[in-house]
């Protein structure tokens, strides 16, 4: 594919840019609905995209036909009213491949041996009276990307992750409790001892189903690392997406680099590089390097996320993130694998201080921009320094400013959380593979209700 790329000469167009993205999807679905084979699904996809930038516009389209690329091609150049005729220069390719997908991945397996793997849960779910509306499946993705553009930048990455998927409802008497599990790996071993975990799962869940409601104000909290990453992607990632601020002094003012936004422990970063998340994107969209960008540095806004064009308008450095959902969409500036560093406490060292507080651990969807809610799942009572009981929590809320303020303890471990299932969403984008995560997170008080 690299080759037939090269092979189009597109450095010969006397045009300010050309760029070519070729993607390959490969998706795998199976699933089980109230003891019901419900959903399989097994469609390859493949198509391009084509750009050409030229009086100051952008020219685009999409095509499903591989072979059509080069009429495409003139196509766009002619309505950019530009000449057809090549010259003669040569170019030297910048070439770049990161293959990650390796012959012991879990999305090798067959069909038959995918229903198997899951049949012992499918058993414990099915067969369990307090379960209703029993959900499971096993979900493949499978990517490659090819790209080349007319400065000489040309690159291949690929990856690939598999997913389970167990979302129940639990029911006593009058009670309701909505849990789902999931894992999301590369290599079947990967899983570990998931007929355990889920087992734990649902017993855990259990739990909540005459938990207690809490009293509404607020409180300390801790958060685990899913609900931690979650608040850094949802109420400052996307904030940190640089073409929010184009056009907008007022937001421009607000978020200034060099600027204090939050707690002296607080970095939060965002980084395409790590190939066993579902954020990997080592390269992107329009054919620059992904790299560790740092959001917050010791409470200090210090960068934010860019295509070439927002880092252009701003003055900034290009940070890797122009990213499209696939062939059919143009990139965008989107995260990748957004997460909190590390501090220094245990987890029991972060909740020894509080006398009368929160552990929120799962939670079901989050949201914002300059304020943030969350819908909490799990939650535990902090009482006198020890996790105590379940409680109800349904809504955390904050303004983002001063919530980071109030970050005052992190844990020395960082997990970072991915998911094929879902994705994040901007501009009818939708779910591009994100990843996030954190350590435990210690806030002073947060709005609980």
């Amino acid at each position: 594919m690299i080759d037939y790329l090269k092979s189009l000469n597109i450095h010969q167009y006397d045009c300010e840019l050309i760029d070519i993205r070729i993607e390959e999807e490969k998706p795998f679905d199976l699933s089980y609905y109230q003891k019901e084979l419900y959903n399989f699904s097994h469609e390859e996809k493949k198509g391009a995209f084509i750009r050409v930038y030229a009086n100051k516009k952008w020219y685009f389209s999409s095509t499903t036909n591989i072979n059509n690329i080069e009429i495409e091609i003139h196509t766009l150049l002619k309505t950019a009213k530009i000449s057809l005729n090549k010259n003669n220069k040569n170019i030297e390719y910048k070439e770049h491949s990161f293959k990650t997908i390796k012959d012991d991945f879990a999305f090798h397996l067959s069909k038959e041996e995918k229903m198997a793997f899951l049949q012992p849960i499918r058993e414990i779910i099915e067969n369990d009276p307090q379960v209703v509306t029993p959900y499971i499946s096993w979900s493949d993705r499978v990517n490659a990307k090819y790209y080349i553009n007319n400065k000489g930048i040309v690159y291949y990455y690929d990856k690939g992750f598999s997913g389970v998927l167990a979302s129940i409802t639990l029911v006593q008497d009058k009670e309701i409790f909505r849990s789902s599990f999931y894992k999301t790996v590369q290599r079947k071993e990967d899983f570990g001892d998931i007929l355990q975990d889920f087992k734990e799962e649902l017993e855990e869940g259990k739990l909540f189903l005459n938990a207690p409601v809490i009293e509404p104000g607020q409180y300390p909290v801790v958060m685990s690392p899913d609900v931690a990453g979650v608040f850094a992607h949802e109420s400052f990632g996307h904030k940190s997406e640089a073409d929010f601020m184009l056009g907008d002094e007022t937001m421009k003012q607000e978020w200034e680099i060099g600027k204090k936004v939050g707690s002296d422990i607080l970095s939060i970063v965002d980084c395409g590089l790590e190939s066993d998340t579902t954020g990997f994107c080592p390269i992107d969209d329009e054919g620059v390097e992904s790299h560790k960008t740092y959001l917050i540095k010791n409470g200090i806004l210090t960068g934010r996320l860019h295509s070439k064009e927002t880092a252009d308008t701003l003055q900034e450095n290009t940070t890797g993130n122009a990213r499209a959902i696939d062939f059919t969409f143009e990139p965008i500036v989107r995260m990748t694998s957004t997460y909190i560093e590390a501090g220094d406490l245990t987890f029991d060292e972060l909740i020894k201080p509080i006398e009368n507080g929160y552990f929120l651990k799962t939670l079901i969807h989050g949201s914002g921009m300059s304020t943030f809610t969350m819908a909490i799942n799990k939650a535990y009572k902090i009482e006198n320094g020890k996790i105590a009981h379940p409680v109800k929590i349904n809504m955390a809320t904050g303004t983002v400013f001063e919530t980071l303020f109030d970050i005052d303890g992190l844990s020395n471990k960082v997990q970072i959380k991915s998911s094929i299932l879902g994705g994040c969403g901007k501009n009818e984008q939708w779910p591009l593979p994100v990843s996030f995560g954190g350590p435990y997170v210690r806030i002073k008080k947060l709005n609980l209700s």
